[in-house]
């Protein structure tokens, strides 16, 4: 690789990425998973932050 310019400017990255083809948008965030869950109820008691 080598490379050939460095791109500072927002305006600049924009056009630079629509003409590629690419969002120029942060894209939204994903939901949260769920907490783990283990069959054994010895490793659901020492989960850390488990109050039961």
């Amino acid at each position: 690789m080598k490379l050939v310019a460095m791109v500072t400017e927002p305006t600049n990255i924009a056009r630079f990425l629509s003409a590629l083809g690419e969002p120029t948008e942060v894209p939204a965030r994903s939901p949260n998973r769920g907490p783990p869950y283990w069959k054994s109820t010895v490793l659901r008691r020492k989960a850390p932050g488990d109050a039961a």
